[in-house]
């Protein structure tokens, strides 16, 4: 399939299946050429514009924030260590704080760096630069964005305490909206998104590194975002109905199919 970076420089990039539920972005782009794809202040992650999108990205991503804790509070108990990889602005690690969690963050993009030190959240720039063992990691949509999927998930399992918690959400590439959306799909986001995964694919990937998959979580509202963007880059002129409506039926679809545009996933480290 070929897809184009909608959201930013309008390029092709080609995406293949890998193996058996993953497929990945060529071609290979290295960690320093890929850091200006994400130069924009239009970038939802990290943004603080009024846009439609930028507002309705921050509502959604206040309401997860708060199902992310109660998901986390009820695996650790004993409100422990924790790390999220790929931090963004930190919203998340600022809550999980100020539930009594000892957090820390790795993000590897500066200008978000000099703003999570602001908020004096503990960073890394690597898992290798971990001092000791953590009870959780995760990995809120930021897994999917890594050239070195499998190198990060055998540092993620040395650096997490036994019977440690590992939280994977990525897209669903087998979800009504992608196979709606093919090529305009926004949750593809050539090329800062270097690996896709359907259910399957995400399972084995993790499962093979040391860990055992204990559950998965539909996130409900992706759906909708993901296809109201993807109507943005098609250019529809109700782009913001249609998704919503498109978004709602593929949840609805996701009730009997179990295939929702993007799921979390707990894991937890084997002996």
């Amino acid at each position: 399939m070929i897809v184009k970076d909608h959201f930013l420089t309008g390029e092709s990039f080609e995406i293949k299946k890998i193996s058996k539920g993953v497929m990945s972005t060529f071609p290979k782009i290295d960690n320093k050429k890929l850091k200006p794809y994400y130069n924009s202040k239009n970038y939802y992650s990290h943004n603080t514009t009024s846009s439609i999108m930028s507002l309705l990205y921050s509502w959604s991503s206040r309401f997860m924030t708060k199902k992310k804790i109660n998901l986390i509070s009820s695996l650790l108990k004993n409100k422990d260590s924790l790390l999220d990889f790929g931090c963004g602005k930190g919203d998340f690690l600022l809550a999980a704080k100020k539930s009594g969690f000892d957090v820390a963050g790795i993000e590897f993009l500066s200008s978000v760096q000099k703003e999570l030190n602001k908020k004096n959240i503990k960073l890394y720039e690597k898992l290798e630069q971990l001092s000791k063992a953590v009870s959780a990691i995760t990995f809120w949509h930021s897994l999917e964005h890594l050239n070195d999927l499998n190198q990060t998930l055998i540092l993620s399992r040395k650096n997490l305490m036994e019977s440690g918690i590992l939280i994977v959400a990525v897209p669903n590439y087998d979800s009504f909206d992608s196979k709606y959306y093919k090529s305009f799909w926004a949750a593809f986001d050539a090329p800062r998104h270097r690996f896709h995964f359907n259910k399957r694919g995400i399972i084995n990937t993790v499962q093979k590194h040391g860990f055992k998959h204990l559950y998965n979580k539909p996130m409900f509202l992706d759906a909708i975002y993901i296809s109201i963007l993807s109507e943005k880059y098609k250019g529809s002129k109700m782009y913001f109905i249609k998704g919503l409506l498109v978004g709602l039926f593929s949840n609805l679809s996701a009730l009997f199919t179990k295939q929702s545009s993007s799921n979390i996933f707990i894991f937890k480290k084997t002996n």
